[in-house]
Order: structure tokens, then C-alpha cells, then sequence
């Protein structure tokens, strides 16, 4: 494996959030308190079978959030070693500063014309999620970051299978994916808290400095999401249940 980052400069950072996971546990209350707050979930549960874990969705019109936990603790384990993701730390929280959040991103061009000739449908990039394994499924952003639980784990998402491949908002059974209760429609930008004295690695620091994700030093893990570019002022506030703080 890679030890250290690859070249990585500005003209790279063509790049957009794709989708956030965050990692929790296997609870109802974490879904529940998403939408007790005006958010619409997804009915289906994602098994990753493979990886040992499952998640459940909340679509947005250009970005999903992802909540994932633990099936098989076994499997995720066999992961860890054979990938590098130390995704066990931060499932369960063994580093007490490991960081809960990762970041899938996604190339910055004309989506419309990918996904007018794309012919991943639904129910095929439901299957890809399932089936895949993150080094299947993405592309690792640094190995720095790879091994830097403090920092969220970012990730290239392959055209192919990025959101905008497939999400066609002007479908009505896409409509419903992403209508939600709070009104809230696109994500405009990303703050991550982490709790960390570590230097960001430089793939972190490009990316905070050209990107919508901002990283912030805090005492605790928390993700803020901005909708709308937050044209209402409010906040709606996930914690203690989940590290979430909405905007909108």
C-alpha cells in the first residue's frame, strides 16, 4: 500500500460532496430523530454485505446523507486489515478521537449529460452499494488520509455510480426521494468539527481550502450541514443522538 499522498495540486480540486456517511449504531432512535426533524428516509435499509455493515439514506437534491453501522463485526474486521479503512474505530469509537464522518466526492462537470446516457438505474445502484467493497466502490482520496482516523475518510466516488449518474429530480419517484417535511432541498455547504491536535494531512487541507468541506478543531465530532444556503437562519440540532447540526 501507499505510504504517503499522492501529488495532489488546486488544478485537481475539480471536486463536489457526493455523499456523507456517518457512522452510528445499529438504532432506530438515530433515524427517528432525523425525522422527527422534517427529514424524509429512505423505507430500505442498504446491506453491505461484504463490508458487514448496513445503512439507511436520506436523499437531497444534490448529495445524500448516509447513516451506517455494524452487522457483522467479523466481516468489518477482515475489512479493516484487507483494505486499510479502520472503519471499526470509528464505528465503535476505539480511538477515542477518531472521527465519525466520511466524505465521498464526486468530479465537478456536467452531470446531465452523464446521466442521459447512463443506464444505472435505482434498483442497479442499490445493488452496487450492497455488492461493492469501499476499494470496489471508490477511490482512495490519500493514503495519509486512509490512515488518519482523526481526520473524516474521503473518497472518490466513480462516475459511474456518483448521485448525479442516476438522480433525475424532474422523475416523479425521485421527487419523492428527495421531498422532505423541513422544505429544505440542496446541501451548500459542509463544516466538519474534529478532535484533533494532528496537522491536517495536505489532501485535507486542499480540499478544506477549495471545496464546500471546512474542518474545524473542536472537543467533539459534529457535522453542520447548510441547505439552501441557509436563507431561513434556523438550526435544528441532532445531538446527543447524532454528531448533526442542520442549517437551513
Amino acid at each position: 500500500m501507499q505510504t504517503t499522498s499522492p501529488q495532489v495540486s488546486v488544478d485537481d480540486f475539480f471536486l463536489k460532496v457526493d455523499h456523507i456517511f456517518v457512522c452510528t449504531t445499529k438504532d432506530a432512535e438515530s433515524i427517528s430523530v432525523l425525522q422527527e426533524l422534517g427529514l424524509h428516509c429512505s423505507n430500505q435499509a442498504v446491506q453491505h454485505f461484504k463490508q458487514g455493515t448496513a445503512s439507511k439514506i436520506i436523499f437531497f437534491e444534490n448529495t445524500y446523507l448516509e447513516l451506517i453501522w455494524i452487522e457483522d463485526k467479523h466481516l468489518v474486521e477482515q475489512q479493516s486489515v484487507h483494505t486499510g479503512v479502520h472503519t471499526l474505530s470509528r464505528l465503535h469509537g476505539q480511538h477515542i478521537r477518531a472521527s465519525p464522518f466520511g466524505v465521498g466526492l464526486r468530479r465537478k462537470f456536467n452531470h446531465g449529460d452523464l446521466r442521459s446516457h447512463s443506464t444505472l438505474y435505482w434498483s442497479e445502484w442499490m445493488r452496487c452499494l450492497r455488492r461493492t467493497t469501499p476499494t470496489q466502490m471508490s477511490i482512495s482520496f490519500a493514503a495519509e488520509n486512509l490512515v488518519n482516523q482523526e481526520e473524516p475518510f474521503c473518497f472518490m466516488i466513480p462516475d459511474n455510480i456518483a448521485l448525479t449518474a442516476w438522480l433525475d429530480p424532474s422523475l416523479t419517484a425521485h421527487q419523492k426521494l428527495i421531498s422532505h417535511p423541513l422544505g429544505v432541498k440542496k446541501l451548500t455547504s459542509v463544516k466538519i468539527t474534529i478532535n484533533s491536535d494532528k496537522h491536517l494531512t495536505d489532501a485535507m487541507t486542499l480540499l478544506s481550502t477549495h471545496s464546500a468541506v471546512d474542518i474545524e478543531r473542536g472537543e467533539s465530532p459534529l457535522l453542520e450541514l447548510t441547505f439552501d444556503e441557509g436563507i431561513r437562519e434556523k438550526n435544528l440540532d441532532a445531538r446527543p443522538i447524532l454528531p448533526i447540526l442542520l442549517k437551513y
